[in-house]
């Protein structure tokens, strides 16, 4: 995930931080149905441009080494590409998390390419399957997964590494684990390239009823089954129920697109720190780094229970985006972890 290890691992020993993960906006128009910041064709929150380039400067300051570029999509950001040319300048690498969509423009591909060369492109396709594509966009159509899969293989005849390339996915109670299994198969055998899984957090798109939310999570069996085929494509026996590892989780920060600052961008919680409303970013993270970094659980005896005795807890201590998204607060158990025995 090309992910420089001994300096997230020299950031978590000091308390710092390796990642931003940036939100420069919530419009998207590729309408997956489980989205977790309910991103919508018609825009909301967006950052300036004035306030993007201010985080930037903060960020060097902060010693940060990647610039996770988060939407929404961030692709329809008309500046996107000059706030990545200047995190470029100041060493930043560049990792961008994108739909997809938008790549079936040969510009923007060339042009995403170019400013990721060193980084990383994430895409966004939780199923091959044509069918059940539909069925997870809002309005959603085949020929949307046809172009995406387009792009990749554009992508990759640009000359861009596919070790450079992610598939980085939601995985819901809506489709089998079989479905997820056979998505993960065909970026590995099509194209060479890694998927990365994320349990569904149990955030809903406005207007969705709160009775509907069990049809999005997946059930603990099905969870094993896909992370034991997600294990197997890294080369490893287990994978931590973070999206990398605990150390990862503990030295990402994250901007929002309404000024939110918060560990996670899938964490967001009322009342977080805003740029917005008051300081600077690297003024609101001096003040609320321990928060931020989760410095509570560096201490073993401070982690959910079901964590303490887990053979996996130098390396994971759960979601805690779905910790928080179920109520059971921040600093609760991962209510998704197959290995424990809370479920929400």
């Amino acid at each position: 995930m090309m992910i420089d290890y001994e300096q997230l691992n020299l950031a978590y020993g000091e308390d710092r931080f390796y990642a931003l993960q940036l939100e420069v906006g919530d419009v998207c128009h590729q309408g997956c149905i489980y989205c977790y910041m309910n991103a919508l064709p018609g825009e909301k929150n967006r950052l300036s441009d004035a306030k993007i380039s201010n985080i930037l400067y903060d960020s060097q300051r902060l010693g940060i080494s990647a610039i996770e570029w988060l939407g929404g999509e961030p692709l329809l950001r008309e500046s996107v590409f000059e706030h990545m040319a200047r995190a470029r300048d100041y060493g930043f690498r560049n990792n961008i998390w994108t739909g997809g969509l938008p790549l079936a423009e040969k510009e923007i591909l060339e042009k995403t390419a170019r400013y990721c060369r060193h980084g990383l492109i994430a895409l966004h396709v939780s199923t091959v399957d044509p069918k059940l594509y539909e069925s997870l966009h809002y309005k959603g159509s085949k020929k949307d997964l046809e172009l995406i899969l387009e792009a990749v293989r554009e992508l990759l005849e640009t000359g861009y590494p596919s070790d450079q390339i992610l598939n980085s996915v939601t995985y819901t109670g809506l489709q089998l684990a079989e479905d997820m299994v056979a998505t993960i198969d065909y970026f590995e055998e099509k194209f060479g390239i890694k998927t990365s899984v994320n349990i569904y957090h149990t955030y809903l798109r406005p207007g969705t009823a709160d009775s509907a939310l069990k049809q999005f999570i997946p059930d603990r069996k099905s969870v094993a089954r896909v992370y034991k085929r997600f294990s197997e494509q890294y080369g490893i026996k287990e994978f931590p129920m973070n999206c990398v590892n605990k150390q990862y989780c503990s030295a990402t920060l994250a901007v929002l697109c309404d000024g939110s600052v918060t560990p996670c961008a899938t964490i967001r919680p009322e009342g977080a720190p805003n740029i917005n409303q008051s300081a600077n970013l690297y003024d609101i993270v001096s003040e609320h780094r321990d928060e931020l970094i989760f410095k509570k659980f560096k201490n073993p005896d401070n982690l959910p229970r079901p964590c303490r005795k887990c053979r996996l807890s130098e390396i994971c201590w759960g979601c805690r985006s779905r910790a928080y998204a179920a109520g059971l607060g921040i600093y609760g158990p991962d209510p998704r972890c197959f290995r424990s025995k809370v479920s929400v």
